[in-house]
């Protein structure tokens, strides 16, 4: 089957991009015939070992230069991307001749859905659909960020009225797409590195079993460090746990937290660090590619965002063995988490009680210990054997159903 994946770029170190670049990897070593087209990777080199049997166009489409200029400007170099993008995306649509095109809510998904070719189009919701192309603490005038939820709206419901499929990761935001013709819910694959097999020249895949080693050494040895990764936004709410662990430092001044990401919220949050007096004990850090090592070289993963998609970082951190606290955000921790059973889940927002968790498992070993067994247990079920059958089953309904109506 002839496979194709839109992104804007697969030069970011992020979630969706390592979650992607799986998917495409192990489906072109099982078989299918896989392209990548992204609008804008120019010379960058991709973020993730990208397999050899993946193809790689690139259409350039780079939208980012219309913030070059200023309006009205702008706003005519953002008509001429788009009509560029349109463009460049048909003809090569129509020099591979797919007999599936995935792309994500998060770029496109309205132009994509709505192509005209034979492929089946099939739209990944990465984040819970109340919140997709959502700003929160950004400060707004009025009118703007009504035209910014109008328009947001539009693009949403032009997405369920075209893609022949929505895939969402949780059960919670399926519901939010009850509209579109098509909702699947197929959760993120976790691939460990051991198993990843692919030829690339730009990327090395992380040693073999490097963090099976580190998940003994987190059963026996007590790092003192408790971890947090993810982009440093709003969403991710690091600002509340830096809060919490100025009240974890009272109890534990020899415990320190580090943070792994990058993003707008920064300085705020390097801000907020120093005039909590926490310098010595709060760390920002810039993102790694080898987070699952640091994963296993920390004694407790701690996860608190206002709202998530699925939360990657719980399902890397769990298979190395790390016990996880969670906000119970929507939609993905508590489909993650077992609570009390290999993590602990907080009310969304509450510090305090984020603060206190904290602490119970600091000081109870044999209980974090057990977390973190049972986490690298459970979380088997979102390997790869285990989940893209879903997808690969997906595909071929979705294809038979099309050349059915076609025939019609």
């Amino acid at each position: 089957m002839r496979i194709v994946y839109i992104l804007d770029t697969l030069a970011r170190i992020g979630g969706l991009e390592r979650i992607i670049t799986d998917k495409m990897n192990w489906l072109a070593e099982n078989g299918h015939e896989v392209t990548l087209i992204t609008a804008a990777q120019g010379d960058h080199p991709h973020s993730f070992p990208l397999s050899g049997k993946v193809r790689h166009t690139d259409i350039d489409a780079r939208f980012h230069v219309q913030y070059r200029y200023r309006y009205p400007m702008r706003l005519f170099i953002r008509w001429q991307m788009d009509r560029r993008f349109i463009r460049n995306l048909s003809r090569a649509i129509e020099s591979i001749d797919p007999d599936v095109i995935v792309a994500t809510t998060y770029y496109k998904a309205d132009v994509v859905s709505s192509m005209r070719c034979r492929a089946v189009k099939i739209i990944e919701s990465h984040n819970a659909r109340p919140f997709t192309g959502r700003m929160d603490g950004v400060r707004r005038n009025a009118i703007i960020q009504w035209f910014h939820d109008v328009s947001l709206r539009r693009y949403n419901s032009k997405i369920e009225r075209k893609a022949d499929a929505i895939v969402t990761l949780t059960e919670g935001d399926a519901r939010e797409w009850a509209s579109a013709r098509r909702v699947c819910v197929i959760p993120n694959i976790y691939m460990n590195p051991s198993t990843v097999s692919v030829n690339s020249s730009e990327n090395t895949v992380p040693p073999a079993n490097a963090h099976q080693t580190n998940t003994t050494d987190n059963e026996h040895q007590c790092h003192r460090r408790v971890i947090a990764a993810g982009r440093l936004v709003y969403q991710k709410g690091f600002d509340m746990l830096i809060d919490a662990w100025a009240i974890v430092a009272k109890s534990h001044p020899d415990w320190t937290l580090d943070i792994f990401g990058s993003g707008e919220e920064e300085e705020r949050l390097l801000l907020q660090i120093r005039h909590l007096g926490l310098d010595s004990l709060v760390r920002i850090n810039r993102p790694t590619p080898d987070i699952l090592q640091e994963y296993s070289r920390s004694d407790i993963l701690v996860v608190s965002s206002r709202f998530e998609g699925f939360s990657l970082v719980l399902v890397e951190a769990m298979s190395c063995g790390t016990p996880c606290v969670s906000f119970d955000c929507k939609y993905g921790p508590s489909e993650v988490i077992r609570d009390r059973e290999d993590g602990m889940l907080v009310e969304n927002g509450n510090i305090t009680q984020l603060a206190a968790t904290i602490c119970h498992l600091i000081e109870n070993d044999e209980e974090r210990r057990r977390y973190g067994r049972r986490a690298a247990e459970n979380i088997t079920r979102y390997r790869p054997e285990n989940v893209m059958p879903m997808w690969t089953d997906l595909f071929a309904k979705l294809a038979d159903d099309k050349k059915t109506e076609n025939m019609q």
